[in-house]
């Protein structure tokens, strides 16, 4: 039987259609291999310090522990944005702070290495690159499920703090160190204690300036009139009057003295600021209580 050359000419088009169609990304499996083998890797020498009251650092994540996205990364987690959006979403709330985290194995085809580990963390547990992902994404659409996690956090370093037999929330890849050591008792456990009780602290710090930079680029009016902001806004205004930012001006090139460093200008004060450094600012009950209260805000609106 002969096919009407209409008809074969549907048929094909139909097949070139089908096949051309993309295929599924598991947001899944991509997420997991994001973190777990992030693709760029160094050598840690410097450790990482902060004092007892762990302030916050704007607008950084403060520890990577020597694992970073390569560039194939980046373009893969960009490229299927929506997925590994709701890959992350879930991936908050699945968050069990109890669990001890698991070390991934060494990245077999690493992007670049230089004398690192090959490594990065447990794809389920709370950690740096999770969050430095959520801010590569400029995934506001996570605020709910970091308030929540967030929250889960705070209870559960209240309950180590008040109880000297609760275990510390579990979270993997920040290795600050307290400045001035953890006191006379270095009995192993102890001293495994403090330390994992002060990282958590750290991390919580994280996941606040987390929300807070996410509101901030939508300048989300709530947020802008926060301390933190506030506090960032002052201290970024000082710094670009001082040393090498001073001789930076916008539309010309890089003097000498900053080329290599990431600097760009700040869309809502129009200064220059280095990114790599960020701006400490005091941590504190009610400055945490209020980026959180912004946040919900815009999850109503939302």
């Amino acid at each position: 039987m002969k096919i009407p050359a209409a008809f074969a000419a549907l048929l094909l088009g139909s097949t070139l259609v089908h096949a051309q169609e993309p295929v599924p990304v598991d947001g899944v499996k991509l997420l997991d291999k994001a973190i777990a083998a992030p693709g760029s890797y160094a050598q840690v020498c410097d450790v990482v310090m902060a004092p007892q009251d762990v302030p916050y650092r704007a607008f950084l994540i403060q520890d990577f522990n020597g694992a970073w996205f390569s560039k194939a990364t980046e373009a893969a987690v960009k490229a299927n944005r929506a997925e590994v959006v709701k890959a992350i979403r879930s991936r908050l709330l699945e968050i069990d702070f109890s669990r001890k985290a698991q070390e991934p194995p060494k990245d077999p085809n690493p992007e670049m290495s230089a004398d690192g580990d090959d490594l990065g963390y447990d794809p389920g547990s709370l950690n740096p690159l999770l969050l430095q992902l959520i801010l590569d994404l400029d995934a506001i659409e996570t605020l709910p499920e970091l308030l929540a996690v967030e929250d889960k956090l705070v209870d559960g370093i209240n309950k180590a703090k008040d109880d000297a037999k609760a275990s510390p929330p579990v979270v993997a890849g920040w290795s600050v160190a307290l400045e001035g050591g953890y006191g006379e008792d270095l009995r192993e456990s102890v001293l495994q204690r403090k330390i994992s009780l002060f990282n958590s602290r750290v991390a919580q710090r994280d996941l606040v300036i987390a929300m807070a930079k996410l509101m901030r680029g939508k300048s989300y009016a709530p947020y802008l009139t926060s301390k933190i902001e506030k506090d960032y806004q002052k201290s970024a205004k000082a710094a670009a009057k001082k040393g090498d930012l001073a001789k930076f001006k916008p539309g010309e090139p890089l003097p000498p003295e900053l080329e290599g460093m990431p600097i760009i200008v700040d869309p809502i004060l129009h200064v220059p600021v280095n990114t790599g450094v960020g701006v400490p600012i005091p941590y504190s009950r009610e400055s945490r209580d209020e980026i959180r209260a912004a946040a919900q805000k815009w999850v109503s609106e939302h």
